[in-house]
């Protein structure tokens, strides 16, 4: 054997033993806690995407697109109102939780479970009065059925509490990296959720109003079953609840008029759509959101890893590492939804008339916009939770003025034009803007952080040569 054979030999033998060191490290690394929560994390919000998913199915394939419509219009006010629990509640919670063990945290998660009671009392007081003003309002007579509408109102009133309060347990679950338990939560809700909606298509007893009540029956269930699980999980305290009340406002009153701003810019062109063409287009739009959020169990599992986790590299290795972790799970997120968005760009109208009928055809635009929209909404995610981390919401709701803005401008003008098409065109522009501003205002804090590094290293320089001469 010749001297060029023996080198190939044994540099096929190294290159051997390191591809296995390799497989086995990658395989280690898919053991890894780590790994596992963050394969909770997909599995439960493919459960709840699943559910949210056929429960749309269900209603529009059973109900008229008026009725369907209406379903869709009074979902917007739950996604309004949980942007505004997410400010307000989650978010502070999800930051602060990471700094604090034991009995501190047991006592600040039960003075978040007192801030919701509270937030869920107030929300139904403005139900009620949204009902009795809804009966008299000029903009809900021009509504095909106003006494629906109004009913609809009064069954959210009661059921809005468990429905949000299920939505902070799994909030709390993913901020303490207790993925398995919010998957079971929400497995065990989507079952009777799902059984509860079959039971009253077959009866024929389904509609907007009865659909709300059996989620909020759902909801109830399995939260009082959480609770009673996790019951040593909370320490209620009224005096600390109101001092961490005041420490939350002071990280979460820019976040809540962040989301304020993104709800409205965002979350309310259902409404803007029903005042130009009625329940009915909003019924279409309604079917092509849900198409689109066929990809939610990807990209919101993503997204409840990824929040907790940008939280957690900032506290361990600063500003510099959590921008670099921004860059890199930007990029990553967009890849590993690209080809499901290419799905739905090129064959939205397909499944549209598959899933939801023939009354749908004809819409598959509307989806293909809105599956560019997803990659916008990734590509800013991780920087706008960064800019929580590092607690500069003030960042976060400068930048939040952009989809308001393009609402009241260009989006008014798309929807009154183009109807379902004009909501897609016009978020899509919104999402797009808004990453790109997270961007510029987080690389302009990394600059900053930097040159008051520089100066504060040549002050302490001239202090020691001033000291050693």
């Amino acid at each position: 054997m010749n001297s060029g054979q023996t080198k190939q030999r044994v540099f096929s033998k190294i290159f051997m033993h390191k591809t296995i060191a390799l497989i086995k490290l990658k395989f280690n690394s898919l053991n890894s806690s780590s790994s596992r929560k963050g394969l909770y994390s997909l599995a439960d919000q493919a459960a709840s995407s699943i559910t949210n998913f056929l429960t749309g199915v269900i209603i529009g394939r059973t109900c008229l697109q008026e009725e369907f419509g209406l379903y869709m219009l009074c979902y917007s006010t739950i996604l309004l109102v949980a942007d505004i629990q997410m400010s307000l509640i989650s978010s502070p919670y999800m930051v602060f939780s990471q700094r604090l063990t034991g009995n501190q945290l047991a006592r600040y998660t039960g003075s978040i479970l007192v801030h919701q009671m509270i937030m869920s009392g107030f929300l139904i007081f403005l139900l009620i009065g949204g009902g009795l003003f809804a009966s008299y309002s000029p903009f809900f007579a021009s509504l095909n059925d106003t006494a629906s509408y109004i009913s609809v109102l009064f069954t959210l009133a009661i059921t809005i509490t468990f429905i949000l309060l299920r939505d902070y347990i799994r909030k709390v679950c993913f901020a303490l990296f207790q993925m398995k338990s919010a998957l079971l939560l929400d497995i065990s809700s989507g079952m009777i959720q799902l059984s509860g909606l079959l039971i009253l298509s077959q009866t024929q007893m389904l509609s907007a109003g009865s659909s709300f009540a059996i989620i909020g029956i759902s909801c109830a269930i399995t939260a009082a079953a959480w609770f009673f699980l996790n019951r040593k999980l909370f320490i209620i305290d009224l005096n600390q609840a109101l001092l961490d009340f005041k420490k939350n406002w002071n990280l979460s009153k820019w976040v809540f008029l962040s989301g304020l701003l993104w709800a409205c810019g965002m979350t309310l062109y259902p409404w803007v759509l029903t005042l130009f063409h009625g329940t009915a287009a909003n019924g279409v739009w309604g079917a092509c959101f849900a198409i689109a959020a066929l990809t939610n169990p990807l990209i919101l599992g993503i997204q409840n890893y990824l929040g907790p986790k940008v939280v957690q590299v900032y506290t361990e290795k600063g500003l510099v590492e959590v921008w670099t972790f921004c860059i890199r799970s930007s990029i990553l997120f967009c890849c590993t939804i690209l080809p499901f968005s290419l799905i739905l760009f090129f064959f939205g109208d397909q499944l549209l008339v598959l899933i939801y009928g023939e009354p749908y055809k004809g819409n598959g635009l509307v989806v293909s916009i809105l599956s560019l929209n997803l990659l916008a909404l990734a590509a800013g995610f991780s920087v706008s939770r960064a800019l929580l981390a590092i607690e500069r919401s003030d960042l976060f709701f400068a930048a939040n003025f952009v989809p308001l803005s393009i609402m009241l401008t260009a989006g008014l003008f798309l929807v009154k034009t183009y109807g379902p098409l004009g909501v897609a065109s016009a978020l899509l522009t919104g999402s797009i803007i808004t990453s790109i501003v997270m961007f510029t205002l987080f690389s302009r804090v990394l600059k900053t952080s930097e040159k008051e590094k520089r100066g504060d290293n040549n002050q302490e320089a001239c202090c020691n040569n001033n000291t050693e001469g």
